[in-house]
């Protein structure tokens, strides 16, 4: 099943990978389609069943129409609808995992850069004040008639004011 899958790397880059793989192991390796390529074979069951001719026919014409045109994405080689279905679940969970999982990490990463860039900025900033005489944080960042404080009355005793 999977080994159709990576088999051309294999063979292709051999000499590469430096794989100790003898050639009974490679024998092993299956690349080409199922073997109900052409079609599924009911014979062997419906020979060994009491059913009417037309029946046993609709039934090999029924598989073959339904299997007809397949290539199984190698997650169930004999049945359609498993191999679809989980090649489709997969295929979404891992899209969404990888799309969503790739954004929350982008969103939330450390700003290793953005932080030099701000450190740096902040020295040169110090050494123009300590240049120019000025306080190193300016008291009156924002003005004090915007600061809107609450009355000390409405404030508890036990409240502790930190400047």
């Amino acid at each position: 099943m999977y080994p159709r899958l990576f088999l051309p790397l294999v063979v292709r880059r051999v000499g590469v990978f430096r794989l100790n793989l003898s050639s009974p192991q490679l024998r092993t390796f299956n690349t080409s389609l199922p073997a109900f390529s052409s079609g599924p074979s009911f014979k062997n069951i419906l020979q060994k069943n009491d059913l009417p001719d037309d029946v046993k026919k609709g039934i090999e014409s029924e598989a073959r129409d339904m299997l007809k045109d397949w290539l199984p994405y190698g997650w169930n080689d004999y049945d359609r609808i498993d191999d679809t279905t989980k090649y489709k679940t997969v295929t979404f969970l891992l899209m969404v995992c990888f799309t969503f999982g790739l954004a929350f990490q982008l969103w939330y990463r450390p700003r290793g850069l953005e932080g030099d860039w701000a450190r740096r900025e902040a020295f040169l900033e110090l050494e123009r004040r300590r240049a120019l005489g000025l306080p190193l944080v300016d008291p009156n960042l924002i003005p004090p008639e915007r600061v809107k404080l609450p009355p000390k009355e409405d404030l508890d005793p036990d409240f502790k004011i930190i400047i």
